[in-house]
């Protein structure tokens, strides 16, 4: 018996539905986007203007190419100032935290690496950090701010950046892969943290995007967090809607006073399931109110066209890549097979191959040497920090007033200092 054409094209719409439906699955667990963000903020310094940061967070052991080249390859394209983790690096139920080192390896020293931790680094520490991971991290050239503070020195000019990492609420009935975060109150993060500096501009990074009214009480600027995955799921046209402030912070950038928030949807998901939520690298760049450099962002406003512009201007570039890198290795592959000279083509596909592959410090400085001989520049900002206490000394010697030195810090005690972290822009 046949069936009526209607229920033919039925039977097809069906079909089509539920297999875009799973390619969606399959997007938005495997397929990585970018997301580039203007942040205006009031206040400051010209010397910081248009400072980019990449933010990423939780990803659970999750793997993009091999080694986490192809997730190193996207962070380094955008040539950051600084690479910051909101947390969940490893999945604390598989125990295993591979494929955040094998991105450390892959994406190189030369690019500074801030990192607050979050509930599953800390699960797999039993509640606290554990030894090993806190040196991998740091042999990696990363600073671990686990409710202490890093300071940015330009020309002068200082921004700070604070890592709050709330403590997890023990529960005896449950293991410790399954415990959370206690809930921040306001409180809380004044006895962490101590009182908001109001010199400087302040970024407050955290793996707890839920603590956002207690973090503007606090004083942040700028809070940059993770933890909430985009919400797993992510319903078309409606989302923002049925997600209101007051029920989660999922994704973007969210306003109290005069504090502003962004949230990156992060790479994986302890569950595993994602829906129209692919993967996100969250791009933030820093700028003035009236910077000239707002006209040359990729999305300043929320105007539909600007967006789709910027949208098809991205697809565009992301298939030029991948089209120059398959063109390169099919160019190698011929060249190997006829034993000839490497082609032009070939070459460029080994050179990008080389950008994502781990260097030694040595041959890092070397290459770097290289590079600022190249542009003309004979600063860059490399993974050097040095403790508070350090540069206090360092100060003192050149100024031969310890109490004028000191009374700078609002930190009192000596191992208090020591937690507070310097970077400095070093002349190669």
């Amino acid at each position: 018996m046949l069936l009526p054409n209607w229920l033919w094209i039925i039977l097809i719409l069906a079909v089509f539905i539920v297999c875009m439906v799973y390619m969606e699955f399959i997007r938005s667990k495997f397929v990585l986007s970018t997301t580039h963000k203007a942040v205006t903020v009031n206040g400051l310094p010209r010397v910081l203007d248009g400072m980019k940061f990449v933010l990423i967070s939780d990803l659970h052991n999750m793997s993009f190419g091999e080694k986490n080249s192809e997730l190193a390859r996207k962070v380094r394209r955008e040539r950051p100032d600084y690479i910051l983790f909101a947390g969940n690096m490893g999945d604390a139920k598989a125990e295993d935290i591979e494929a955040f080192y094998n991105f450390l390896d892959s994406v190189g020293r030369d690019i500074p690496v801030v990192m607050v931790p979050g509930k599953d680094d800390l699960r797999l520490g039993n509640g606290t950090l554990h030894k090993n991971f806190v040196k991998s991290v740091q042999e990696a050239g990363g600073v671990i701010l686990n409710n202490s503070r890093a300071e940015i020195n330009v020309d002068g000019e200082k921004l700070y950046i604070y890592g709050y990492c709330p403590g997890l609420k023990a529960d005896e009935n449950k293991p410790i892969k399954d415990w959370k975060f206690q809930k921040v109150r306001s409180n809380d993060v004044f006895d962490t943290l101590g009182e908001c500096p109001q010199d400087a501009t302040v970024i407050l990074l955290t793996g707890y995007a839920k603590g956002f009214e207690a973090y503007s009480r606090w004083g942040a600027t700028l809070v940059f967090a993770g933890g909430t995955h985009g919400g797993y799921y992510r319903i078309p046209f409606i989302d923002r809607i049925i997600r209101s402030n007051k029920i989660a912070y999922t994704s973007g950038e969210y306003r109290i006073a005069r504090s502003k928030m962004y949230v990156t949807r992060g790479l994986g998901s302890p569950s595993r399931i994602r829906f129209n939520n692919p993967p996100e690298i969250s791009v933030i760049c820093i700028t003035r109110p009236n910077s000239p450099l707002l006209n040359t962002m990729p999305v300043s406003t929320d105007n539909a066209y600007d967006v789709f512009m910027y949208w098809a201007r991205s697809e565009g570039r992301a298939i030029r890549d991948l089209l120059n890198e398959r063109t390169d290795a099919l160019h190698d592959w011929w060249d190997n097979l006829t034993h000839k000279e490497q082609s032009v083509y070939a070459k460029r596909g080994t050179a990008n191959k080389e950008k994502t592959v781990y260097m030694s410090p040595q041959e890092r400085i070397k290459e770097n040497a290289r590079r600022a001989k190249r542009s003309g520049s004979s600063v860059r900002r490399v993974s050097r920090v040095r403790t508070r206490s350090e540069y206090i000394s360092e100060l003192q010697a050149e100024m031969g007033n310890s109490d004028a030195v000191h009374s700078y810090d609002k930190f009192k005690t000596a191992e208090e200092i020591d937690k507070i972290k310097v970077f400095g822009d070093i002349k190669l």
